[in-house]
């Protein structure tokens, strides 16, 4: 049998092979809806399948975008956030032709990684964990590799040239969330946040600290191990130890809030009564969970689509359009918050 090629289907639709290369590569101007239609019906019932290589050969670049994420949890893709980023950015690209090459890095591999030892990829987006000092040289790293970038839920850096930083509003939302526990007149807050810094968590507490203060509100920041309940329960029981018992805690993502409150409740407390309790993220598949977190929904799903989009367009006009790009968040009800 010979082989489907560009030619073969251009046959077969009555067209020219330019316009099944177009139609291929996702560029119909100038091509009409119906003609578009023929030759994608023409390509399915050839079960036509572009040659990539002589794709990339032709216009010498390839159509390869990298993702580090350095994380020193080998089960880094288990985390909503980073699930929903990452099909966000991923559904993009794919639907514009491109594929996404995944990368895992611990924080001490990050050097050694093949993504910036080897030319395999045509752009970089990252997102980076670990301290504010260790994120900087991570970013200079893979900035040194020439790529263009874009970096998820990080601090914004003048310096770094042919990158855009795309963020959400964790700092706006954080003040907002702590708006609603000032409206309880808490006694005792604690603030339980991961053990590995990141730049998100960082600004999230920076906002709970701040209307926290203008308030003159007790609070204490609790970190521990979020992959592991039990450090968080430990961490938890710790406080209460040592501080007293909290009217309200605050989760610096859900899956801490989730983790106290069955704690808390298990222990007997009644929430929210006795103890308030809010979370952050908010995604659709916690919809299902009992109880209702009072939280923030973070469009993390758009942040991977709106970094796909930068990129592209930087690849196809030779710069990005703004070196940065914030969403917004949105404020959740829930029913673990009892306010006055």
């Amino acid at each position: 049998m010979k082989p489907i090629t560009l030619r073969t289907v251009a046959q077969q639709a009555g067209v020219s092979i330019a316009t099944v290369s177009k139609v291929v590569n996702g560029i119909n101007k100038g091509i009409s809806a119906e003609t578009v239609a023929r030759v994608q019906r023409i390509i399915h019932e050839l079960n036509y399948r572009p040659n990539r290589m002589g794709r990339e050969l032709r216009t010498q670049r390839n159509y390869i975008v990298g993702m580090a994420i350095v994380d020193n949890s080998p089960t880094f893709l288990t985390d909503p956030y980073i699930t929903q980023l990452v099909a966000g950015l991923s559904n993009y690209l794919g639907a514009q032709n491109y594929g996404l090459l995944l990368h895992g890095i611990s924080p001490e591999m990050v050097e050694q990684s093949f993504l910036l030892k080897e030319s395999v990829v045509v752009a970089m987006c990252l997102m980076l964990s670990g301290t504010a000092t260790q994120r900087r040289r991570h970013l200079d790293l893979v900035r040194a590799s020439g790529h263009p970038m874009v970096v998820f839920q990080e601090q914004p850096r003048r310096t770094i040239t042919d990158c855009c930083f795309v963020n959400q509003d964790d700092l706006g939302g954080a003040q907002v969330l702590a708006m609603k526990v000032v409206a309880r007149h808490p006694k005792r807050v604690f603030i339980l946040t991961p053990e590995l810094p990141w730049h998100a968590i960082e600004s999230r507490v920076k906002g709970l600290r701040k209307v926290l203060d203008k308030h003159k509100c007790n609070y204490h920041v609790i970190a521990s191990d979020e992959n592991q309940p039990s450090s968080t329960l430990l961490s938890l029981e710790a406080a209460i130890a040592r501080h007293g018992t909290p009217d309200t805690v605050v989760g610096a993502n859900d899956h801490l809030a989730y983790v106290a409150y069955r704690h808390l409740t298990d222990n007997g407390y009644r929430v929210p009564e006795e103890i308030g309790i809010t979370g952050f993220n908010a995604f659709d598949t916690n919809a299902f969970l009992r109880p209702v977190l009072e939280s923030v929904r973070s469009p993390a799903y758009e942040l991977g689509e709106t970094g796909g989009k930068a990129l592209l367009a930087r690849l196809e006009h030779g710069r990005f359009d703004s070196d940065s790009i914030t969403l917004p968040v949105t404020p959740v009800s829930g029913t673990t918050l009892l306010t006055d």
